[in-house]
């Protein structure tokens, strides 16, 4: 493993434990609990959703090792089509979320936080950061792209 490159998104190449559905699920079951009465959808067993507008949308996710945030666009738009609607706002909207729009593939805007989901103690800090996080790409995209 040493000479391997770590990918967090295929936690089977690392040997640690994966997080189970029913953890996953209390994870954010307990996240949309903290941030009520701010709505929060199901984006996936993985995500949540936070809406900024019909075709703009936070994904907040979580990972083995990490919880995070990205910009993305309504459900079936593809991320060549989000990434082409949001770079008429770049460099500006880049420098308000401190982040790249094409940082990461397929994943427009991500912003990550490493943690050790798998252990329920982290659980509190990830809720604080993703709280922090989502309502920081709330107001920023309400600013820039609804404006």
């Amino acid at each position: 493993m040493a000479s391997q490159q770590f990918y967090e998104w295929d936690i089977e190449r690392s040997g640690l434990r994966s997080l189970s559905s029913p953890e996953i699920k209390r994870f954010w079951d307990r996240y949309v609990e903290f941030r009520a009465p701010v709505e929060i959808a199901r984006g996936s067993l993985w995500s949540r959703w936070r809406h900024v507008s019909d075709d703009l949308v936070i994904s907040l996710y979580i990972t083995n090792r990490s919880v995070g945030v990205f910009v993305r666009g309504q459900r079936g738009e593809g991320y060549r089509t989000t990434l082409t609607r949001l770079s008429a706002y770049e460099p500006r909207l880049g420098k308000a979320l401190d982040a790249r729009l094409d940082g990461h593939p397929g994943c427009c805007y991500l912003s990550n936080h490493t943690m050790s989901v798998t252990d329920p103690v982290c659980w509190p800090s990830a809720f604080a950061w993703l709280a922090a996080s989502e309502e920081k790409y709330h107001r920023v995209l309400g600013r820039i792209v609804k404006a």
